[in-house]
């Protein structure tokens, strides 16, 4: 019997098989709802095929489906037949989905299709028989493929007389084996190999192994699109995952090497080629780079020299100093200020030339400095003439040194010149204070001098009698004191004395600047909280005068000249020493609290129409030359608190400050 009589006799039975599935598949209605039917190919290794003695089917084609399955929450059941019965199941509706078939040209226009193109191995078996015999099939050479693998026998040859058709690999081994075929093309190694092995065909070798590209295609009604849709997605989610990467290395393998030569070896010869042209644009670049350099380099040069004579032509001295304080190097400035040789200079330490009462500051200044990176200090230095240089060190550590010790860049700055024009602003907005306190000082001045002025020419007039001449002379004399009181006062306060600190009372100095401005308080109620010869400190009488005279006189203009003052001294406590804190208090219009830290700024006037806005800048340099602090606080009266803290004196129970204090 020949193969095409062989398949006229299993025809029906695949045919009955294949309605016994469906018939099992259709009895469970409820069942088939909640699964995929797919129809595969028999005999169909690696993509699909059924072990011998098992009904499971396995494969390529049953992996790819389950991982898309999944991807549709779906349960996949599988159905075998032939091509022709699976095809008219799909037309009929008893199946939803057909793999591993090719379809012409006239079947596609009947279903839609999904196709994955990828690259196999195609391993031929040839009939290798140990002594050469004169079968009849050895006239001809004979190809044998298992049936239903069309592509297979398109590769072969159209002509069908060119192959023999098997039911199965086995089978087509066999014939192979028996001489009655030349070549077997199949698929997959493995299970040639295996049934080789098995069942003893000595006469089969493996001859080769060719690329191809196969088209791995899957089937669907035409009418139903939201399958076509969802296998469509969950196919493009199943390849970006890699999960079809890893099905093809199982079933298919990993090695296209040669295959890929073949397909691009005209890209290696041209990325060849591209890859020595650039060698060449290297190499000039090379030149080209090296030229570059040269000028880099001169030009390196020059900046090198430009920041070397920046550095020496500074006014500030430069220092570069190590943790322990040694002079490393220094500018020129700081040779001609300090006054030493250049030899000498780099061999001493900073240390020595601070001033001796700032030594402790100093070793502070230089631990901030190497483990915070930068630290400021205020200090004198002596230089060899035995001169003190009043300067302000600004230190960073160098964040890069090429030295093996730590290093820090010094600058120090000439403070006398800051000093005297400080000086001079302090003198100069006293004179302002004394100009806005003068018209309500005259008018003091004035009342006395009338009085003088009437009892007088009582005197000259003669008609007073002796009692009475006595009186106007007692009269006379108070109110010459009187004023003469009061323009002492404006003449210490226009005077430009030096700083002369002596023992004070802080309270009795308040009183004195209330005096002072009584003409400019007729409108405002004073409330005093103030108890003298408590309240005692170190300090210059002129210069606090000046900051309390500022204070009052920027609470009255709050004011609009009506409201009320609260004027305080307490004793505080704070990090361990005394401290007498005064505090001025208005019922003006206040400042809000995020301008609070500005109104000590130079020329901050916050709406004042008179004044140039320094008067707070000058208090607050005085106070802090004092060794105290300034701030300001919003006040229970709705304006603003004035808060002036002071280093306390250590008192005797007399209320006078001791003598070693």
């Amino acid at each position: 019997m020949n193969c095409a009589d062989k398949k006229k006799t299993r025809l029906p039975i695949g045919l009955y098989n294949l309605f016994v599935t469906l018939l099992l598949v259709m009895s469970a209605p409820a069942i088939a709802q909640e699964h995929l039917r797919i129809g595969v190919p028999m005999g169909f290794p690696p993509f699909s095929y059924q072990d011998e003695g098992h009904s499971e089917v396995r494969g390529y084609s049953v992996d790819v489906l389950n991982i898309l399955s999944a991807e549709l929450l779906t349960e996949p059941r599988y159905l075998v037949g032939t091509t022709e019965d699976l095809l008219r199941a799909l037309k009929n509706g008893d199946l939803d989905l057909v793999v591993g078939i090719a379809l012409d040209e006239n079947q596609r226009q009947d279903f839609s299709t999904l196709e994955i193109l990828i690259y196999v191995k195609r391993y031929l078996f040839v009939h290798h028989a140990a002594e050469t015999t004169n079968h009849p099939s050895q006239k001809a050479i004979k190809r044998v493929v298992v049936r239903d693998q069309p592509y297979l026998a398109r590769i072969i040859g159209k002509n069908k007389s060119d192959f023999i058709q098997a039911r199965s690999v086995k089978e087509a081994l066999t014939i192979v084996n028996s001489g009655q075929a030349q070549e077997f093309i199949d698929y997959s190694d493995q299970m040639a190999t295996y049934l080789i092995g098995k069942y003893g065909l000595q006469n089969v070798r493996q001859a080769g192994v060719s690329m191809g590209r196969f088209p791995f295609t899957m089937i669907i009604a035409r009418n139903n699109q939201p399958l076509t849709s969802g296998l469509s997605k969950a196919l493009g989610e199943a390849i970006k995952s890699g999960q079809l990467d890893r099905v093809r290395e199982k079933w298919l393998g990993k090695n296209y090497a040669s295959y890929l030569w073949q397909r691009f070896a005209p890209l290696v010869v041209l990325a060849t080629t591209g890859m020595a042209a650039l060698g060449l644009l290297l190499f000039f670049w090379h030149v080209s780079l090296k030229r570059k350099v040269n000028q880099i380099t001169g030009r390196l040069k020059v900046s090198e020299e430009r920041y070397r004579q920046l550095i020496e032509s500074s006014p500030d001295i430069v220092f570069l100093i190590n943790k322990t304080g040694d002079i490393r190097l220094a500018n020129q400035s700081a040779k001609d200020k300090l006054q030493v040789p250049e030899d000498q200079l780099l061999d001493s330490s900073l240390r020595t030339l601070v001033l001796a009462r700032d030594q402790e500051k100093f070793a502070v200044f230089l631990k901030e400095l190497f483990s915070q990176k930068i630290a400021l200090l205020e200090t004198k230095l002596t230089n060899f003439g035995g001169h003190l240089i009043h300067v302000e060190f600004v230190a960073a550590k160098l964040h890069r040194s090429i030295e093996e010790e730590l290093l820090a860049c010094c600058f120090a700055r000439d403070l006398t010149k800051r000093d005297l024009m400080e000086r001079e602003l302090i003198a100069s907005e006293r004179l302002a204070t004394i100009g806005k306190i003068a018209a309500g000082v005259a008018h003091e001045i004035n009342n006395p001098i009338g009085i003088i002025l009437a009892h007088a020419e009582d005197l000259i007039s003669g008609e007073l009698d002796n009692t009475e001449t006595q009186d106007s002379l007692k009269v006379i004399r108070r109110n010459a004191l009187r004023a003469g009181n009061i323009t002492q006062a404006l003449l210490d306060q226009a005077s430009a004395k030096v700083s002369n600190q002596v023992d004070l009372d802080i309270a009795a100095l308040l009183e004195d600047c209330l005096y002072f401005l009584k003409p400019r308080l007729k409108k405002i109620s004073v409330i005093r909280h103030l108890k003298t010869e408590r309240y005692w400190l170190r300090g210059d009488v002129n210069q606090l005068q000046q900051v309390f005279i500022n204070l009052f006189l920027n609470a009255i203009e709050s004011m609009s000249g009506a409201g009320i003052i609260r004027v305080s001294v307490d004793r505080i406590d704070k990090g361990g020493r005394d401290w007498h804190r005064a505090r001025i208090e208005d019922s003006g219009k206040g400042i809000p609290a995020h301008q609070h830290q500005r109104i000590f700024d130079p020329f901050y006037t916050q709406g004042k129409f008179q004044g140039v806005g320094l008067g707070l800048f000058v208090a607050s340099r005085i106070v802090k030359n004092h060794g105290g602090r300034i701030f300001p606080e919003n006040s229970e009266l709705g304006g603003i608190s004035i808060n002036v803290d002071l280093p306390a004196k250590t008192e005797k129970k007399n209320g006078t400050p001791s003598a070693d204090c």
